[in-house]
């Protein structure tokens, strides 16, 4: 398979897509960019310009998103297509000296096999030169959930009714990975989009592990995989678990996600740690009891379901599919009913903001 050329038969809409890399004449000018910061958008247009001349010919970068240690994601769009579609730019900027570990493409391979509505589609991917890529995805219209509620709710937390409303079909997406042996690994808030038509869709598959070649019994160890205060007790013990079992890490990590949805904060004391801190990680979660926080009051319904999916023991955890088969999770129908009838307006959103969908509230009270 060549890397140099989009992976996926898909384009974007009224877009001209670059199929090969433009090659530079700049590149022993490497150095220059040696400790340039390029999550400045001046600095990456700059990089882009000598080393991929024609992407600016194509598209534009309008906004810094996010970095991590996997790539820098921009918002942008297409030049050519003239129209106000934006898309997602991943750049995995690697230095040309740097040793590779495993498949440095395998998050592209992973995403261009995954076709579901509650996971981002990948829609064209470039070199840059010999170790370095960029990819187009899908841009939720509100971006992650982290920039939602900074910037959209001002505030930390989401309403009962939405964070139900944002499980299932997240739950869902878990469960069509893992039927193709794939998991996440790394489900957290900065790794959820919403779409315009304000569905929640998994990012971000750097993480991701394939075990299509393992026998569901064979013995594996997770460390460090994923985001500190979001890894179960297995991982970061870096204890020996049996495949089959994979789908309750990504599990517990969606766990942590909703419980920081609907309370701002999160369990077992792991407000007071520091993401990368896996030992103090390790300490909390070692005699660590769930307790919820005063001051909301949320249903017993989702308590419940939290500490099934969040508990520590991964032998008594839920599997993803008793998560899915759990009483609350079950409430999620009548939401998307009310939605089918409403419409995607802004009465509706303001109604899960506000917990105002009766059938629902009165369904979880029971």
């Amino acid at each position: 398979m060549s890397v140099t050329k989009c992976i996926n038969n898909s384009t974007i809409p009224e877009t001209n897509i670059i199929t090969k890399p433009t090659k530079s004449n700049n590149n022993n000018n490497e150095s220059l960019f040696e400790n340039t910061d390029l999550t400045k958008i001046e600095n990456m247009n700059a990089y882009l310009k000598m080393y991929n001349p024609a992407f600016s010919e194509n598209f534009e970068l309008t906004q810094y998103i996010d970095s991590g240690s996997t790539g820098i994601v921009y918002k942008g769009r297409s030049i050519p297509g003239k129209n106000n579609q934006y898309y997602s730019f991943k750049f995995c900027i690697k230095k040309k000296n740097k040793k590779h570990s495993g498949n440095k493409y395998h998050e592209i391979i992973y995403q261009k096999v995954l076709h579901h509505i509650n996971i981002t589609q990948i829609l064209a991917f470039y070199k840059i030169n010999d170790y370095s890529f960029f990819s187009v995805s899908e841009l939720g219209k509100f971006g992650n959930i982290d920039n939602f509620l900074r910037n959209f709710l001002k505030r930390s937390y989401l309403s009962e009714t939405f964070v139900n409303y944002l499980a299932k079909p997240l739950l869902e997406a878990l469960h069509y990975m893992h039927k193709k042996k794939l998991y996440h690994m790394d489900v957290k808030k900065g790794n959820i989009v919403l779409d315009y038509e304000l569905n929640p869709k998994l990012i971000d598959f750097s993480s991701t592990s394939s075990f299509e070649k393992m026998e569901p019994q064979t013995i594996v160890q997770y460390y460090k995989i994923g985001t500190g205060r979001y890894m179960p007790p297995e991982v970061i013990n870096k204890t020996d678990i049996e495949v089959k079992y994979g789908d309750k890490i990504d599990l517990y990590c969606l766990g942590i996600t909703l419980f920081n949805l609907a309370f701002g904060s999160y369990p077992y004391g792991l407000n007071k740690v520091k993401g990368d801190d896996y030992n103090k990680i390790a300490e909390k979660l070692k005699n660590g009891k769930l307790e919820f926080p005063a001051g909301f009051e949320v249903s017993n319904l989702f308590k419940d379901f939290l500490k099934n999916i969040l508990e520590l023991d991964i032998y008594k955890r839920y599997s993803i599919r008793d998560a899915l088969d759990h009483p609350w999770i079950k409430g999620w129908d009548i939401i998307a009913q009310e939605k089918e009838d409403t419409g995607l307006q802004e009465n509706f959103i303001i109604r899960l903001i506000s917990d105002n969908i009766p059938q629902f509230n009165e369904y979880i009270k029971n």
